[in-house]
Order: C-alpha cells, then structure tokens, then sequence
C-alpha cells in the first residue's frame, strides 16, 4: 500500500473535533492514512463530477463513516511541501468531509420513527 498525505478541509477538521474520545480521533485518523487508495471498501467508493474535478466517497471501517476526498494535484501536492518545508508522498487527497452514518437520512416531522 503507497503512502499518501491528507489534507483536512475545515469541515473535515470539525468532524474530527466533534469526536468523543482520542481513541475515535486515532482510530478515524489511521483509515484516512490507509484507506483512501485501494482501502478495503474500494470496490464500494462512488466516483462523481463537481465541475471539471472527479470527487470519491469511500466507505470507511471507522464506524460506518464516509469519506468524502479528491486527489490532490502535483501542483497542489509542490505548494503543501513549500508550505511545510518537507518533502511529500508523490500523492495525496483533499478530504472534503466526513460523513457519520446518521447523516444518510433525516428525522423531522414527516419520519416514520
């Protein structure tokens, strides 16, 4: 499995700060290192368009929660080692958010609860 860096947008970070425990935010951290390219859930990733950039969700094994990533441009990839002043992976993914399971449905006045 290649190595990749991870880059959080602010919605990404909330989700992660929302967690309960530092064990949720480790455990939630280490599918996000391993899972984004060719994890276990990848024959269930849907690839879709926004504009001209192909985003993915990735079913994670962490408690049923999706990732929602692109993959980062090599120019993207250069500015991130500028910024950190450190040689990075050759690849890597942007997480647009995180989506725990009970996001999928609503429960308001009409639900059949």
């Amino acid at each position: 499995m290649a190595k990749y860096e991870v880059v959080l947008s602010p919605a990404a970070w909330r989700a992660i700060r929302d967690l309960r425990t530092v064990s949720d935010r480790d455990d939630l951290a280490d599918c996000l290192g391993k899972e984004l390219d060719q994890g276990p859930n990848a024959a269930n990733e849907w690839v879709f368009q926004i504009g001209d950039r192909s985003y993915i969700a990735t079913p994670l094994t962490f408690r049923a929660w999706v990732a929602v990533h692109r993959r980062l441009t090599r120019a993207e990839l250069d500015r991130l080692g500028d910024e950190q002043g450190r040689r990075v992976e050759s690849q890597g993914f942007l997480i647009h958010d995180l989506l725990p399971p009970h996001t999928a449905f609503e429960i308001g006045p009409y639900s059949e609860m």
